[in-house]
């Protein structure tokens, strides 16, 4: 029955359409049996174009009933179906891959054993070498650039797609705590996507099959350095898509610190 009820939403339009078209077919068949209606001469003619008339104008009235009761369905009955379950969040991948890091030289003393050949007056000498004690020199760190204002406005057009946390402009390490709302009619699911900067392509992060309304909406993990170097500024996406794959979206710039 959902199925059926959900195909009925989807269609709800076309067969509208055609209703309407079938009920306007009938009335001109009504008012063209009225007209021979009353320039009939005889009563049998009469009796018989009354009855066409009769059935028209019910044709007509049952095509308009059938295409209220569609639009009804459409309008009250479908956003109150569940949404399908979805699967559970999955982390996305990233366009950066972890590099191992060089090892470093620890300068710890070490004794190498020099063994001269065997006689029978020899003796056997060691030699200590110490090796230089390595200084290590501290990381790089990369600084976020600045950019002109306007290139941190929200893009939040539609109040059921909101971000409250981060904020635009935000600068951000670690674990980040998403804030909002994500729900929309016909819910089906929301999800995390980011554009790195520079670039185009969302990236997926992560997804939800729950609606939410001024809450927690999940964790954005940007703590890996690798994955997300530090910069900005980065594109956060939420994306909520409704049963009918419609997309609605909020968009915040923030910058990616090191902690």
């Amino acid at each position: 029955m959902t199925v059926i009820l959900t195909w009925l939403g989807r269609q709800a339009l076309w067969i509208g359409l055609m209703c309407l078209f079938g009920a306007c077919g009938y009335v001109i068949t009504a008012i063209t049996n009225k007209r021979r209606r009353d320039i009939a001469q005889f009563t049998l003619e009469r009796d018989m174009y009354q009855q066409r008339l009769v059935r028209a104008w019910l044709m007509a009235m049952l095509f308009l009933f059938l295409g209220g009761v569609v639009l009804l369905i459409r309008a009250f009955v479908v956003p109150l179906i569940p949404a399908p379950a979805g699967p559970t969040p999955t982390v996305g991948i990233g366009l950066f891959t972890a590099t191992p890091a060089p090892m470093r030289a620890t300068g710890t003393p070490t004794a190498i054993g020099l063994t001269p050949p065997l006689t029978a007056t020899a003796t056997i000498t060691s030699v200590v070498i110490s090796a230089p004690q390595a200084t290590p020199t501290p990381a790089p760190t990369s600084t976020p650039t600045p950019a002109p204002p306007d290139v941190y406005l929200p893009d939040c057009p539609h109040p059921e797609a909101q971000l409250t946390l981060p904020t635009a402009g935000a600068n951000l390490s670690g674990e980040v705590r998403v804030e909002g709302t994500a729900s929309i009619n016909a819910f089906s699911y929301y999800k995390f996507e980011v554009q790195f900067p520079g670039s185009d392509t969302p990236n997926f992060v992560s997804q939800y099959d729950t609606p939410v309304k001024n809450g927690v909406l999940g964790v954005w993990d940007i703590s890996d350095p690798n994955r997300y170097p530090p910069g900005g500024p980065y594109r956060f996406r939420l994306v909520v898509v409704d049963i009918y794959g419609n997309t609605t979206m909020c968009i915040v710039p923030v910058n990616i610190v090191t902690p």
